[in-house]
């Protein structure tokens, strides 16, 4: 949203002066002083007083007006009462504004019923959807980016449940089209994209926690993001990890654990220290965390641009980057110039991966890299809650791989809970006979 986008004015006159006598909290909002009383038409058409705020429409009409001084921009419910009037008061004939939970209870409700141009913002929660943007060039984008809070997505996350992509877009959108300050997770495709998929798109991918994700049958690509067709999209600021791109075929056709790019398409991945993605813990057969599909000689092709992107290794190796020669990786960083500290990576003491395969029959994989000495738990639940596995050691620094064989328990939801010294992780596996 722009200032095109709500007409909004606010009116004082003369004389700058940040010290205004009356103002809370120490003169916190600086206002032009009040230094003549007439001839400015303004004040004679709307009889304003100093900080008067105005919401006008693109025509110049009032819509409404009122007077700032008993707000403190330091306190959340005044900042949220002010922005929730912007949208209120939004111009007319500007984008509409869809608030999920207080207009639509789902993310796709909201979706189906907006129109191109127009903004979702959504309350922090988890939401239990797949969503698809359908043929609409729209903003689908956290609540929490109203500007007070500090980013954090982690808070309004969209789970999909293994039943499909999280997020598809795929109808020829361009780059108006925003997902902005979620945590995508859960997602479970046969083929592309368990996080996100872009087909003949061309969306902006803004700031999103991208994790968990699983793409792949008998072959698959980008567990993460699978980005294919004629797509031009833009990749800005997204943590990428530990998303998953495997199946049960003997073949060397898994591709792309944390972003997968067809022939055909052509994303900018970062670009600045402010747009890099954070791309790590992802697993695949080629190209764990990048890929780059070719179908020719690639002596003399053009590199997708991937500047001040972080990685585990700087530069990244032909294991987690391939073919190298298909990518710009000028500038780029290490992760732990970054001491991440979340619920899924601590890259000072450990590195967690999801499960795989999963779905499973009947052993899975629950593999984590240990970068100090600690102890480790490895406990199995049922749907009922019950304890049917544990294992407990402790264990210096490595690479460590831990199976579990489900033969002997029947088809059904299991939770693998990992605890690595004072942390505590649970990851949900799928077991089909």
């Amino acid at each position: 949203m722009g200032i095109d986008d709500v007409g909004i004015i606010g009116v004082g006159k003369d004389e700058f002066n940040g010290t205004l006598d009356g103002m809370i909290n120490g003169r916190t909002i600086s206002w032009v002083e009040d230094i003549e009383d007439d001839g400015y038409p303004v004040w004679q058409d709307y009889d304003a007083v100093q900080r008067s705020t105005y919401f006008l429409d693109r025509e110049g009409n009032l819509l409404y007006q009122f007077n700032l001084t008993t707000l403190d921009p330091d306190d959340p419910e005044d900042y949220s009462f002010f922005i929730n009037m912007i949208l209120d008061y939004r111009s007319n004939n500007g984008p509409g504004v869809i608030r999920v939970k207080d207009d639509y209870v789902t993310i796709q409700a909201a979706i189906e019923n907006a129109d191109n141009g127009d903004i979702i913002l959504v309350e922090p929660g988890t939401y239990l959807e797949n969503i698809d943007f359908l043929d609409k060039n729209i903003t689908v984008a956290s609540l929490l980016f109203s500007g007070y809070e500090d980013y954090s997505p982690d808070q309004t996350i969209i789970d999909g449940d293994n039943q499909g992509s999280v997020v598809t877009i795929n109808n020829g959108q361009n780059q108006s089209t925003i997902l902005l300050g979620f945590n995508i997770q859960n997602g479970n495709s046969a083929e592309f994209g368990g996080g996100i998929l872009i087909e003949d798109s061309s969306p902006t991918i803004d700031r999103n926690i991208i994790q968990n994700n699983y793409a792949g049958s008998c072959g698959g690509a980008g567990g993460g993001i699978a980005i294919i067709g004629d797509s031009y999209p833009y990749i800005f600021g997204n943590k990428i990890s530990n998303n998953t791109t495997s199946g049960d075929c003997d073949c060397d056709c898994y591709f792309g654990g944390g972003i997968y790019v067809d022939s055909s398409s052509w994303p900018i991945l970062g670009g600045s220290v402010t747009l890099g993605n954070i791309i790590f813990g992802n697993i695949s057969d080629n190209g764990k965390q990048l890929y780059r599909d070719y179908g020719g000689d690639t002596t003399s092709w053009t590199p997708i641009y991937a500047h001040h992107n972080y990685f585990q290794f700087c530069p990244p190796d032909l294991a987690d980057v391939y073919p190298l020669n298909g990518w710009d990786l000028e500038n780029c960083h290490t992760i732990s110039e970054l001491k991440i500290n979340d619920s899924i990576l601590n890259v000072e003491e450990f590195v967690l991966y999801p499960n795989y395969p999963n779905p499973f029959n009947p052993i899975t994989n629950i593999k984590f890299d240990l970068i100090v000495s600690s102890n480790v738990s490895i406990e199995i639940f049922n749907v009922r809650g019950e304890n049917i596995y544990s294992d407990m050691s402790k264990l210096t620094p490595g690479n460590y791989l831990r199976e579990w064989n489900g033969k002997g328990f029947p088809s059904g939801i299991y939770f693998i809970n990992v605890k690595i010294g004072k942390s505590s992780f649970t990851q949900k596996a799928l077991l089909v006979k």
